[in-house]
């Protein structure tokens, strides 16, 4: 049932006198939504103008501003980003992230008029990365309450060669807004529209503020419906009972997910994630279940942790994909490397960032150096170094780029000598360009900071693209290091063999961002050198002593 909030646009309407309506994206439980254009900027932005049955009730402007202030401060790159609460000729309105996609709503619908069949991939794909995005609200002291398909946004672009692959990218809308109606109005609103099947048995009557296992119930129905093409009721059959080309795990990760009692489900989302890659890494191991089932592991195990850090899922197609030797090599490698370096604790790592406060702490041990067998010609050099397993001792590294501060613009221009000298003068020293590219792919060893698929979105499209240290939410390595895929060009302390007068460079490449920003990619100049995009942030040994106390240091996120 959608909602009629009695604001009507057209085309090129102005909204607030900062915001030029372009169109009408849907109607929903809480209003209607639009695609809107900043004027200021040109950026895209979504406008959701709110129900009045909903906001005129007593205290729902007061309840709206402190969920909006809440939910805003958590980020994640699969929940939609919140904007602003305003005002237009009397009708509230919240501004959202604009994410160029559908909703699994509208992709099961398709599917099912295909008389197609969501592979057990797709699928799981597709569920890990709501997982995911759940656990970090669930982290911060949400409870969704409201997942359904409507609010699970896909968008699908093709990749790899011939365009074989589909990429997936996953982001979760509506997180806070079942808070906003009291609990009658919103069972009413359910079950007028029928989306009280995805509710777990205990939030019938939305009186209770549910639990991480509340959201994973209606998680394990979205599995359900993808699988089967039908959401469970009453006492369902498993989905082995209606597909032949499930292994038996599936009914068992149903089973739990779909526990009548909360206590029986899952812990957590990361829990049932984990379960997933432990099941099909369990089936790989025993050599069991059909050979389809063989290859849709191919893009799971290790991979399904990494990928989602991407935002994007490889889909494997019905040809032979050339591409799937390089995959299980870069998966094998990274595997190999995972076990041999376990992280450390929490503490551990929170009583070394008390040493030095403006940095982060990297932990010893090896990382995959250079390309991976998956990053292709187009995008890097056959010169660079593949798979290299190397060995790097534990070492701080600026949080971001010189001067080091939140909110400024990176200082460029800046010769090898300079950048040295100014580490200097803080006890700390240029990072070598092994410690450079740890840092940059993470624990997960990622192509770009973000993951194995370039975007824009995350970190900016090229170097050259005017930013603020720190202020890409979504640019920030594993290791929680700003700004290694998409900011200035970077010095680092290593020379090329026999060229002791010219120094690596990493971090970008003009004209080619998807090649440069990549944290494999580097280039040696001239120690002499400047440009405008030329800068540096520095590292320090562990037992160093801790750096020079300077007000522009900003200590904490």
């Amino acid at each position: 049932m959608a909602v009629d909030t009695q604001m009507t646009f057209a085309r090129g309407d102005v909204v607030t006198r900062k915001y030029e309506i372009e169109n009408h994206l849907g109607g929903g439980l809480f209003g209607n939504t639009f695609l809107a254009r900043h004027i200021a900027s040109g950026k895209h932005l979504a406008i959701k103008f709110l129900d009045p049955e909903i906001i005129d009730k007593p205290g729902a402007t007061d309840r709206l501003q402190s969920i909006f202030a809440r939910i805003k401060g958590i980020k994640h790159p699969g929940l939609i980003r919140l904007g602003e609460i305003n005002e237009h000729n009397g009708a509230r309105y919240v501004t959202l992230e604009y994410f160029k996609s559908q909703s699994l709503r509208q992709l099961v619908d398709e599917y099912n008029a295909s008389g197609q069949a969501f592979t057990l991939q797709e699928a799981c794909q597709i569920i890990i990365q709501i997982l995911q995005a759940l656990a970090v609200a669930h982290d911060n002291g949400h409870v969704h309450r409201m997942i359904k398909p409507e609010n699970v946004l896909v968008q699908t672009t093709r990749s790899g060669p011939g365009g074989s692959k589909l990429v997936r990218k996953i982001k979760l809308t509506g997180l806070g807004m079942a808070d906003l109606l009291d609990p009658s109005a919103l069972v009413d609103r359910y079950e007028d529209t029928g989306d009280n099947r995805y509710l777990a048995p205990e939030m019938g009557g939305f009186g209770a503020p549910g639990t991480s296992q509340a959201d994973i119930y209606s998680v394990g129905v979205i599995l359900y419906e993808l699988l089967t093409g039908q959401t469970p009721r009453g006492t369902f059959l498993s989905p082995t009972q209606l597909r032949d080309d499930l292994p038996e795990h599936v009914d068992d990760l149903i089973e739990i997910a779909l526990s009548h009692n909360p206590e029986d489900r899952y812990p957590s989302a990361t829990d049932m994630v984990r379960d997933i890659q432990r099941s099909f890494n369990l089936e790989m191991q025993s050599g069991g279940g059909p050979t389809s089932f063989k290859n849709i592991l191919l893009g799971l195990g290790l991979a399904v942790g990494i990928l989602v850090a991407a935002g994007g899922w490889y889909m494997v197609s019905d040809k032979p994909d050339p591409m799937e030797e390089a995959w299980k090599i870069d998966r094998q490698v990274r595997h190999e490397v995972e076990s041999e370096n376990p992280l450390p604790t929490e503490a551990e790592v929170r009583a070394m960032l008390m040493m030095n406060p403006d940095m982060v702490y990297v932990p010893g041990g090896s990382f995959v150096k250079g390309r991976l067998n998956q990053e292709v010609e187009e995008i890097a050099s056959n010169a660079e170094p593949l798979t290299e397993k190397v060995d790097v001792p534990a070492f701080f590294i600026d949080r971001f780029e010189y001067p080091n501060i939140r909110s400024q613009e990176p200082v460029g221009r800046t010769s090898w000598e300079n950048a040295v000298a100014t580490c200097a003068e803080d006890n700390k020293r240029l990072c070598s360009e092994n410690e450079w590219e740890k840092a940059c792919k993470g624990p997960g060893n990622l192509v770009y900071t973000y993951g194995d698929t370039w975007d824009p979105s995350f970190c900016g499209a090229s170097a050259d693209d005017p930013y603020t240290v720190g202020n890409r939410q979504d640019c920030v390595s594993g290791y929680g290091v700003y700004d290694m895929s998409g900011g200035f060009r970077e010095w680092t302390a290593t020379s090329p063999a026999n060229k002791e007068h010219r120094k690596v460079v990493k971090g970008g490449l003009k004209g080619n961002a998807e090649r440069g920003t990549r944290c494999a990619f580097s280039v040696d100049v001239d120690a002499a050198f400047s440009e405008g995009i030329l800068g540096f942030r520095c590292c320090k040994d562990v037992d160093a002593e801790p750096s020079n106390p300077v007000d522009k240091v900003e200590t904490t996120e």
